[in-house]
């Protein structure tokens, strides 16, 4: 027989424990990566490693499979089907899905770049002479689009072409137009190119206003002015890219790309020595979103693929951090392979979602 003491106590401690229980707050499942990644992976002084990353058949970490060696740039098409590659001797085309390589072009190459469609790419040759812009089919049918004989190299993305259309080009130069060029013309510097590749290539000057920082799908681009002491600003179009009407984006944070497949804009700004803050823009009104702090803080170089979703994104930062990252809450998740295996300066280069 329970005394009235004893059962008193008993009633406290199950009562406690149950308001104990009920005022626990829920703990949210750790993100969790799904499907396959491909990246860069290495020193790329001599051409990086093209890897595939997959979640680990032991049910913990993740393994990796190396695809090809001699990578210095890896560009998936629009679609994520296809994936262009460029090695010290040639570019080649890989299908994600079957793993089938075919050859395309031969030389060093660099800034890969493909058109809205798909149906083409821009790469540029470097000689030692000269420098030369041209456009390439999926068979390797290639057309000169321009040719640098300055002798000055330039590099970076700024330096590269982007594809505003499907038969349009844009490229800043500051040498003129090489093959058209007269022995007394003068030469403008500081311009921006459109060029239209048909049967035969027709070339637009103007004054260079903008860089293209991205493009997405739907149409939209995000510009930094030429001034870099002004904020991006965002043209709903490029139908007329010489006479565009950009408004302003976003005053601060560096843009850092686009949702797969989509038109959300995210951006990462350093708010502490050891936080960073991650914002994306609403696509229909340019509007800010909610602010996400992440306890990570970022180099320059560090790369970014957001999930088509934007709920999940993987970050690639020197030496040796490849994070998978939940948009919404900061969360961060090392995603670290099997002890024998090593991920030096990785680049995520596509997330193959299924």
């Amino acid at each position: 027989m329970i005394r009235p003491v004893h059962r008193c106590i008993i009633v406290a401690t199950l009562a406690l424990a149950f308001l104990s229980a009920c005022s626990e707050v829920p703990q949210k499942p750790a993100a969790k990566f799904t499907g396959r990644l491909i990246l860069l992976t290495g020193d790329d002084t001599h051409g990086a490693d093209l890897v595939e990353l997959t979640p680990s058949t032991s049910g913990s970490g993740y393994s990796i499979a190396t695809l090809t060696h001699g990578v210095f740039e890896a560009r998936p098409n629009p679609d994520q089907s296809q994936l262009l590659f460029a090695t010290k001797d040639e570019i080649a085309l890989r299908d994600v899905h079957t793993s089938a390589v075919k050859s395309l072009v031969k030389g060093q190459t660099y800034c890969l770049a493909w058109s809205p469609d798909g149906k083409r790419f821009s790469y540029k040759e470097r000689q030692p002479a000269n420098t030369k812009l041209y456009v390439s089919d999926l068979d390797g049918k290639t057309k000169l689009i321009w040719e640098d004989s300055s002798g000055i190299e330039r590099t970076g993305a700024t330096y590269c072409a982007q594809w505003v259309a499907p038969d349009r080009i844009v490229f800043d130069r500051f040498v003129g137009m090489i093959p058209k060029q007269a022995v007394s013309e003068s030469l403008k510097p500081n311009t921006t190119t459109v060029a239209t590749v048909g049967e035969s290539v027709k070339c637009a000057d103007g004054e260079r206003k903008w860089s293209v920082q991205g493009i997405c799908p739907g149409g939209n681009v995000l510009l930094s002015p030429a001034d870099q002491a002004q904020p991006i600003v965002i043209a709903k179009t490029t139908d007329r890219f010489e006479k565009l009407n950009p408004t302003p984006g976003s005053s601060e944070g560096r843009f850092i790309g686009f949702a797969a497949k989509s038109c959300v804009p995210f951006f990462i700004s350093q708010s502490l020595s050891t936080t960073t803050d991650l914002f994306s823009l609403n696509p229909t009104n340019w509007s800010r979103l909610r602010t996400t702090a992440i306890t990570y803080a970022f180099s320059l170089n560090a790369k970014f693929l957001i999930k088509s979703s934007a709920k999940l994104m993987v970050a690639g930062d020197a030496p040796d951090k490849l994070l998978l990252i939940d948009t919404e809450s900061g969360d961060v998740t090392p995603l670290t392979v099997d002890a024998n295996q090593k991920l030096a300066s990785p680049v995520p280069v596509v997330w193959i979602e299924n």
